[in-house]
């Protein structure tokens, strides 16, 4: 497994990966049912072919875990906390990995890539917010050291109502 930028041809695994992470991972009444069915790779692909249009933001990065064939199976997106270029703190917006590959380190890997572009950044911390209900999420979190500050949110997610915790990490 290594870590490496995006490309446009990588739009379509993109997508894939997006739209297997989210079944899996919300099932189980995370997400309705009728809404993860829903889900098209077809779109997600799309959106991802238009992100890989252009270039991160400023103090952001994306980053991709490849298999052996040089195959995405897994992407992490970070930048400054609420796209805010001049906040303190650095997020990690989203992290999927295909369920396929669960538990074989490309999620630890892309958290460690991410952390660490945050790092070089300049933010001395990070935040990201996970589904409240999602206790597989939390717990690969808290084994990688992120702690649980107590804070929930409501947050809207592609076009859903969620319900998040706030967990953070010191990157100095």
């Amino acid at each position: 497994m290594r870590l490496r930028a995006p490309r446009p041809e990588d739009a379509s695994d993109l997508g894939r990966v997006h739209v297997e992470a989210w079944r899996e991972g919300y099932k189980d009444g995370l997400m309705p049912e009728e809404y993860l069915a829903s889900l098209s790779v077809e779109e997600r692909a799309g959106l991802w072919a238009e992100a890989l249009e252009r270039p991160p933001r400023d103090r952001s990065a994306r980053l991709v875990s490849v298999d052996d064939s040089d195959r995405v199976v897994g992407f992490i997106l970070v930048g400054p906390a609420d796209g805010d270029a001049d906040a303190q703190e650095g997020e990690v917006y989203a992290l999927n990995v295909s369920p396929s590959v669960w538990g074989r380190g490309h999620g630890r890997s892309l958290l460690v890539g991410g952390t660490d572009f945050l790092r070089q950044a300049g933010f001395d911390e990070a935040i990201l917010w996970v589904h409240a209900g999602n206790v597989r999420a939390r717990r690969f979190y808290e084994f990688a050291g992120w702690v649980d500050d107590g804070v929930d949110r409501q947050a809207e997610v592609f076009g859903l109502e969620v319900p998040e915790r706030r967990y953070r990490t010191r990157l100095s």
